[in-house]
């Protein structure tokens, strides 16, 4: 349930919410603001559910027919748009208020809601379309914006709306949700400090683009017979998804090299504060880590703007070839 999910593991943010909608202080506009993987999707389908709610009383009872056809995506008089696959275009929201522009379709209060995921990946057009139709919303419209950036956002359009800050889980809670799942403590160690998501830790370690990314970061640090000077050929033959469907090697590509580059700052990470886990080759190599600790914290600079540009609309080809040569660099 949407409730006991964002209770959990959003309490700040659930207060807030519950507040809100107790008090009858919900306001037109919204921006959910947080790493990826903060349940930031279930709240906003929360609130959904609480505004649109039969029993019209504080936080959604999640049980009445409409409740369960917002969580199914089938109520009429809410839309939801996502950025996360692609770029969100002024037409879709101009599209999304001529939808809005039109009497509620289904019985009731007369509320609509329109949820869009991931609005930093909307236009410059498309977020002065949104911005318009922020500022003359219409009666009983209610906007729910979620972003992991919102510093791609236009200025006026945060100012525009209710912002709540999800935080991400603490390195202990995903380590013992790790263990819970039944993963080995050496993974588990891996897991809790690359995944910020409350998605499945079993999934994640036993997906091909995470055995891939362990696979590059050994390569990385020459460990196992894998040679660095290799990396690029490699990663051309045998490590990036080639599959003829080239949205999901898209998809795929950029999931694996956010592992990487997650595994990458692990690694230097660890080497600067010293610390100890993993399985037996990670905490080797830490320990004989021969660079002063400076090179290190360039390193996390690097990687960390490396990391910001794995994108969709970016040449991941080029990306990893332009990454591998600045290391090189400042390995000299």
């Amino acid at each position: 349930m949407n409730k006991d999910i964002v209770r959990q593991r959003q309490p700040v943010v659930f207060q807030a919410l519950e507040n809100a909608c107790r008090e009858g202080r919900i306001s037109s506009a919204w921006l959910f603001s947080g790493p990826a993987g903060t349940c930031r999707h279930e709240a906003a389908v929360l609130l959904a559910q609480s505004i649109l709610c039969e029993k019209q009383e504080g936080l959604a009872c999640e049980e009445c027919r409409t409740c369960r056809r917002v969580e199914n995506g089938t109520f009429a008089d809410l839309i939801i748009l996502s950025g996360a696959e692609k770029a969100i275009s002024k037409d879709d929201i101009d599209s999304l208020q001529d939808r809005f522009s039109r009497t509620a379709l289904e019985k009731g209060s007369g509320q609509r809601v329109y949820i869009i995921e991931n609005a930093e990946n909307a236009s410059i057009a498309a977020q002065n379309s949104m911005l318009k139709f922020l500022e003359e919303p219409g009666s009983g419209i209610t906007a729910i914006l979620t972003t992991d950036n919102i510093n791609r956002l236009l200025p006026t359009i945060i100012s525009r709306c209710t912002v709540l800050t999800f935080v991400p889980a603490s390195v202990k809670v995903l380590y013992e949700d790790a263990l819970q799942e039944g993963i080995d403590p050496q993974s588990a160690y891996f897991v809790s400090r690359i995944r910020n998501e409350f998605d499945s830790a079993e999934q994640l370690v036993q997906s091909e683009e995470y055995e891939k990314a362990v696979m590059m970061m050994k390569q990385m640090l020459g460990i196992g017979g894998l040679i660095r000077d290799e990396f690029l050929i490699d990663y051309d033959v045998s490590w990036r998804c080639q599959a003829s469907d080239t949205q999901k090697a898209k998809k795929s590509n950029i999931r694996m090299l956010n592992l990487f580059f997650d595994l990458m700052l692990m690694y230097a990470h660890d080497v600067i504060t010293e610390s100890s886990g993993g399985p037996d080759w990670y905490t080797e190599a830490v320990r004989t880590a021969n660079k002063e600790k400076e090179y290190y914290g360039k390193l996390v600079i690097l990687l960390s703007e490396q990391r910001d540009k794995v994108n969709r609309f970016n040449d991941l080809n080029l990306l990893v070839s332009q990454t591998f040569h600045r290391l090189e660099a400042v390995n000299e």
